[in-house]
């Protein structure tokens, strides 16, 4: 099957869309993007320049993917609340999420709708971040970490591999592996 693209999209210089490929309305994709097949980017999602994305993976409507950015197989960016929330007219009303720059998310990584990463943030295979996460600029996540909704990871910090962060919680140092950090009981 060849690719679809569709017409109001704009696709930057030396794209081409592998095998499989659903690129649909208002899709901006930068210069010198590489994808591999099976990709759906969805509804006004954005692809900076010099971005390299795997296999499988599904771009969220409004998205936003920093230039020189790797995107792993399998990977899901901007996936949207399972109970949706939308308005009256059916819009969703979830933002969409934002990577920064020169970030690097392994394979089968899920950033949910609304979070944000700082520039050169570094996702291991398997890690899920919540919505309204925010993750700072140069942060190292290992491998199957979950990081649940509206939690803060300052930049620079270092989380280890299999390590669980609550929900809403503030992280301002490095989370060694398996840790689980959890909100105080009130």
């Amino acid at each position: 099957m060849a690719a679809y693209v569709h017409p109001t999209a704009v696709v930057g210089e030396n794209y081409k869309p592998a095998p499989f490929t659903i690129i649909d309305a208002e899709v901006v994709i930068g210069a010198h993007v590489i994808t591999g097949s099976f990709l759906h980017v969805r509804y006004a999602a954005g692809i900076g320049d010099n971005v390299l994305i795997g296999d499988h993976v599904t771009v969220h409507d409004g998205a936003a993917i920093g230039a020189g950015s790797v995107i792993g197989d399998g990977a899901i960016v901007g996936r949207r609340p399972v109970t949706g929330l939308r308005d009256s007219a059916g819009a969703s009303t979830v933002a969409p999420a934002v990577l920064g720059e020169r970030c690097i998310l392994g394979a089968n990584v899920v950033v949910a709708s609304s979070a944000r990463l700082g520039n050169g943030v570094r996702l291991g295979d398997g890690s899920v971040v919540g919505e309204d996460c925010v993750i700072g600029e140069g942060a190292s996540v290992g491998r199957n970490v979950t990081i649940e909704r509206n939690s803060t990871l300052a930049a620079g910090v270092t989380i280890g591999s299999g390590a669980f962060i609550g929900a809403g919680l503030g992280i301002d140092g490095d989370v060694p592996e398996a840790a689980v950090a959890l909100p105080d009981a009130e």
